[in-house]
């Protein structure tokens, strides 16, 4: 995925609109109010607030007169004011440290004196000045504040503001199920209130679709910027319309096409020279440069690029920064053509984007500009230091890919939670339901009893069968609820047995350790054998179901992996019988990787020639899997041991149980204990794919 800047829609603060007759008015005003009184002191303010997107430097100077006067004539509230003002200024001249130490003399003088909802206003503008210095952190606490106060004071209209700051920090440290929550929220909250057609929606909505770009899902992103797109195009906001603009371009970009991307972009860039927005200038400049490094217009792509990174280094923009120099890096390497003096200046760029890098931890960056600097090292014929970046490339990919496996099993915990949760409100509605129905027609039972009279045992008979048909109808709905979400605890338990950290870690470690004997080409292999597996479990961890002839390649891999970091104590065959054809059964993925883990660690791990042979043949319209080892057994393996196997064999066995009830079949595990060693057998519904 491509290293673009997107425009976050977080910088709608709480403020107030400029403009000039209002300033030329109160200048008029100010030059007649000569005495320190309270008149002359609101007239300050008016000016410093309106002055902000004007003459902003003038708007600093207005608000220190004001501080002075309100502090001179005892005026708080006028004081706190002041101060706010010049925050603002301070913003747009883009000094962040002096406007938040404004916010907090003005939070300060709020408090004192109750007024919350300003209160929570300065600290959410305060989190979106951490926000542009890259200081998640900071942020994330001024946010969490704003938020407690608006929910204390009921605010909706504020909470949905301020969620979607949390959701865009969220999205910049990387937890996507979290951020994609929380806009969710924003969303709901807005509509719920009717402001669903308004700019802080279009907003949100914009944001999920940066979220879907950082996750590769561009379409669905495209839906989104165009939903936002149009809503700013009705209410006329130029900046919310520039800044949608400049994201569309982002997902054009990378779907190669890479025209229509600056054809977004320059619109964008038009905007923002119009408002005179530095940040937006900056990132349409990026933006355009970063698409003629595909176009391969190298020196068109230098002079966008250079111009934006003046700006970000004003701005002090470090997250930003970091994305300019790995592309200005980029932009040398890919024009080099062995240009000794260009290799340099592209070692020098990224070297310095790793450090901007590092100072926010940010894991996929990481990964990226390192495995640039691999590339030159290796132009350059470092290949000591080409291999270190390339090892150290490998193993954030590998953390950042165990993230988005967490991401998954999240979800999957969330959708678990929900299910349950659903299935414990349905069964109480149910329940309820019938104890008041049960109540009415006993009522009426016994009003209508001396009427009735002989019908009472037809009607009680009725109420049994309507009561019975109603409470057996529940406890189908219960039990359907209770396999849904066996079905999803199970899914998330195999997901997490087939990206077992410890396996991960050692074979990150047994690659280093090649690396370190200069045993160059087994850590390539190696290397390569681990980022193919790690690829194909990603991959079909989302199937229900893969090819056999799929599985046995990432049963290979699997062991090939293992066989390494062992020494190769072991050696393994896989036997199909001959009647069976693996492109064309489908089966359950990784259905035996626990009993082969559990083989090799336990079984094997103590032999100098393990030998495990795997075997798939037919018998009675089944599939027979097995795993047969000849190490040390059952009885002689530790109690960790047992416990793994155990664990391993529930989820396996969970799974099968939840095959058989959708397939209505009789799948089974069975522990055959051999005198040496152990054979696992695993029956499954034999499935043909075509």
């Amino acid at each position: 995925m491509k290293r673009h800047l997107p425009l976050l829609f977080l910088f709608a603060t709480f403020l107030c609109q400029s403009q000039n007759s209002i300033i030329d008015s109160l200048k008029l005003e100010l030059r007649h109010k000569t005495e320190d009184n309270i008149e002359r002191l609101k007239t300050l303010n008016h000016l410093a607030n309106y002055a902000h997107l004007e003459t902003p430097e003038e708007g600093v100077n207005y608000s220190n007169k004001a501080i002075y006067l309100a502090k001179k004539l005892g005026e708080k509230k006028e004081e706190a004011l002041a101060y706010r003002y010049k925050a603002y200024n301070l913003t747009e001249l883009a000094k962040d440290s002096l406007a938040i130490e404004a916010y907090n003399s003005a939070i300060a003088i709020l408090n004192s004196e109750k007024q919350w909802i300003d209160v929570g206003k300065f600290e959410f503008n305060k989190g979106l000045l951490y926000f542009n210095k890259s200081d998640f952190s900071n942020a994330m606490t001024c946010y969490d504040k704003a938020l407690n106060i608006f929910e204390t004071e009921k605010d909706s209209l504020l909470m949905a503001i301020v969620l979607n700051g949390i959701g865009t920090s969220q999205m910049y440290l990387t937890k996507y199920p979290e951020a994609i929550n929380t806009y969710l929220k924003a969303s709901s909250t807005y509509e719920r209130i009717g402001k669903s057609d308004t700019d802080r929606h279009a907003e949100v909505i914009t944001n999920l679709g940066i979220l879907y770009s950082r996750l590769e899902k561009y379409n669905l992103a495209l839906n989104y910027y165009n939903r936002g797109l149009k809503i700013y195009e009705e209410s006329n906001n130029s900046f919310g319309r520039a800044n949608t603009l400049t994201n569309i371009g982002n997902a054009y970009d990378n779907l190669k096409k890479s025209e229509l991307a600056i054809e977004n972009y320059e619109k964008a860039l038009e905007i923002m020279t119009k408002l005179n927005h530095k940040y937006g200038i900056a990132s349409a400049l990026v933006n355009i440069g970063i698409a003629n490094i595909t176009l391969k217009n190298y020196d068109k792509a230098l002079s966008y690029l250079l111009r934006s990174k003046k700006l970000f280094e004003d701005l002090e923009n470090t997250f930003n920064l970091a994305i300019v120099y790995e592309n200005i890096g980029l932009t040398y390497l890919e024009s080099a053509n062995s240009d000794n003096s260009k290799l340099q200046k592209a070692k020098f760029y990224l070297e310095q984007a790793m450090d901007y890098v590092n100072a926010i931890d940010n894991l996929k960056s990481k990964a990226s500009i390192l495995e640039k600097l691999a590339e030159v090292n290796v132009q350059l014929n470092n290949y000591k230091s080409a291999y270190f970046n390339l090892n150290e490339s490998q193993k954030t990919k590998a953390t950042y890919l165990s993230i988005e496996k967490k991401e998954e099993i999240a979800k999957l915990e969330s959708k678990f939670e929900y299910e349950k949760k659903e299935a414990e409100l349905t069964a109480l509605h149910d329940k309820e339901q019938a104890i008041k129905e049960t109540e009415i027609l006993r009522q009426r039972s016994i009003k209508n009893a001396s009427v009735i009279g002989g019908s009472g045992v037809i009607t009680a008979a009725v109420i049994g069968f309507v009561l019975y048909r109603r409470k057996r109808n529940a406890v189908l709905k219960s039990k359907e609820a209770e396999f849904n979400a066996k079905v999803s605890d199970t899914e998330l338990k195999a997901l997490r047995s087939q990206m077992n950290p410890h396996f991960i870690f050692n074979s990150l470690n047994s690659i280093g350790d090649y690396i370190l004997k200069n045993d160059t080409q087994a850590a390539s292999d190696y290397l390569s054998k681990f980022a193919k597996l790690m690829r194909m479990t990603l991959e079909n961890s989302e199937k229900k179901e893969i090819l056999l002839s799929e599985d046995i390649t990432l049963l290979k891999t699997y062991m090939d992996i293992e066989r390494k970091r062992f020494n190769n104590k072991f050696n393994y065959t896989i036997d199909i019988e001959t009647s069976l054809d693996p492109d064309d059964i489908l089966v359950p993925p990784m259905i035996l990787q626990p009993f082969i883990e559990n083989s090799i660690i336990h079984g094997l791990a103590l032999k100098d020639e393990g030998h495990i042979t795997i075997s798939f043949k037919a018998q009675n319209n089944m599939l027979i899997c097995s795993v047969d080892d000849n190490g040390i057994g059952r009885e002689k393996s530790s109690s960790s041991s047992t416990h793994k196997k155990s664990l391993g064999m529930a989820i396996t066995k969970s799974r099968i149980e939840i095959i058989n009830k959708i397939k209505n079949t009789k799948g089974d595990i069975k522990i055959i204990d051999k005198t040496k060693g152990t054979k696992i057998e695993v029956s499954l519904p034999m499935q043909l794919a075509y």
